[in-house]
């Protein structure tokens, strides 16, 4: 069962080697299968054509996985360098393109701060070691270098690849308010995690010059979670806050989930623009007994416990956090000052993301925050957030803004100032500049013009 999850999980690699094995011993005959590298070739051209067509209509099952885009883009940097059909090799480069579009419009001064459809411990306590961080860092200059090499190496070396323009400039821009809606969907081509059939997931982005906060909108709430990381509020590279379910003490990669990566429970969670809601539903005599936030005190410029809120500022950017049942800071262990615990079966939090150009200094935005009202009841939040709109969210039904139905599913596959694509057959356009970048998945086309 392992090594058939490690499969799914690393196709690229395998096909990938299947490819570049095959045309380097053509008439070799491979022991494990008693096949030849010629058939094996045009078995691992089959699989990466799919896979590759896969990635550029419905995304990627691991969305925004800073552990699998360096797998992937491992692979896919080989094929687009040296693998010898044409078309093929299009598609790695094309998908590589669309890897580093996500990256960019998700990451904030170099840091990948996304929600991840897989992820582990370290690559979420700070961006230091996140596993695209060196990635970040060759192709646009932003993030650090660390012992995640494999994908970064490979791209050093594949000479046929260049990163567009046209995203170098998305991953340097600081937008003043960006708001990116995205939807994948596809299906399972095996057996992955338990799960069968079909898959979907709507992630938002909200990016100014000072902070970020991205979440997965209502991502199977109240199912057992393995490694998704649904929600993150980002004001620097160490400066990092998201909360989780979790399911033992272990930060263990084994461990799935841990007690920082993935949630043993799956949240319901709604965010619109900088002002976010994470309801939690715990079974009965949940073995924890608590959610909690990752919150490392040592990482703001300030901060400040006060009225069942938390406070931190990082340059001019703010961040308030508070949970129905209230907030305990952990003063011992491991994650002593790092840990904000709060007990109880049936819990919601709320993260609001400020700035000084708006909210002014940080002692005005506390107050401001500390006079809102809010008001939790069963698995449920009404709120006036800290830019006058009238929110309302609970465990079943739709986010409420003024009143007024938002929806929080069912996007278009991307929709931003960016890229706007619905769901026929259209390529998939980036703008920025006055420059387009086409990438057209189906039709095996890639182009560059005026947008």
């Amino acid at each position: 069962m392992a090594s058939s999850i490690w499969w799914v999980m690393n196709r690229t690699v395998f096909f990938a080697c299947a490819i570049l094995a095959g045309q380097l011993y053509p008439d070799a005959t491979f022991a494990n299968t008693g096949r030849t590298g010629r058939w094996h070739r045009a078995k691992g051209l089959a699989m990466a054509r799919e896979w590759c067509l896969r990635r550029g209509d419905g995304g990627f099952v691991e969305w925004d996985s800073n552990v699998y885009f360096e797998e992937d883009l491992l692979a896919l940097s080989h094929l687009c360098d040296l693998c010898d059909d044409p078309g093929v090799r299009l598609l790695a480069e094309m998908v590589i393109d669309k890897a580093a579009y996500l990256m960019a419009v998700s990451s904030y001064r170099g840091v990948f701060g996304s929600t991840h459809g897989r992820t582990y411990v370290q690559h979420i306590t700070g961006a230091r070691l996140e596993a695209t961080s060196g990635i970040g860092r060759l192709l646009w200059g932003l993030g650090g270098h660390n012992g995640s090499l494999r994908a970064l190496v490979a791209l050093a070396c594949c000479d046929r690849y260049r990163l567009p323009p046209v995203i170098e400039r998305i991953a340097h821009e600081q937008p003043e308010a960006l708001w990116s809606r995205e939807h994948g969907r596809g299906t399972f081509e095996e057996p992955y995690d338990a799960k069968e059939g079909s898959w979907e997931v709507d992630k938002v982005t909200f990016k100014t010059p000072d902070g970020m906060l991205c979440s997965a909108q209502d991502w199977l709430p109240g199912e057992l979670g393995v490694q998704q990381h649904i929600w993150q509020a980002t004001l620097g590279p160490d400066a990092l806050v998201f909360a989780t379910h979790p399911a033992c003490s272990s930060t263990e990669g084994a461990r799935r989930p841990g007690y920082w990566h993935g949630n043993y429970t799956l949240p319901r969670v709604a965010q619109h623009r900088e002002t976010l809601i994470a309801l939690y539903r715990l079974g009965e005599g949940d073995r924890m007994g608590f959610t909690h936030a990752y919150f490392p005190l040592e990482d703001f410029d300030e901060y400040e416990l006060v009225g069942g809120w938390a406070f931190a500022r990082r340059g001019d950017g703010y961040l308030a956090l508070t949970a129905q049942r209230g907030l305990a800071l952990l003063r011992q262990g491991e994650y002593a000052y790092r840990e904000l615990r709060s007990y109880g079966e049936r819990n919601a939090w709320l993260c609001l993301l400020g700035r000084r150009a708006l909210d002014g200094d940080f002692a005005r935005f506390r107050c401001a925050v500390l006079a809102l009202p809010c008001d939790f009841g069963d698995l449920a939040v009404r709120c006036t957030d800290h830019r006058g709109r009238n929110l309302a969210f609970a465990w079943d039904g739709p986010l409420t803004v003024d009143g007024a139905a938002t929806p929080i599913t069912g996007f278009a596959r991307h929709d931003s100032p960016y890229c706007r694509r619905g769901w026929g057959d259209e390529a998939m356009v980036i703008r920025h500049g006055g420059e387009a970048l086409t990438l057209d998945f189906a039709g095996g086309r890639k182009g560059t013009g005026p947008a």
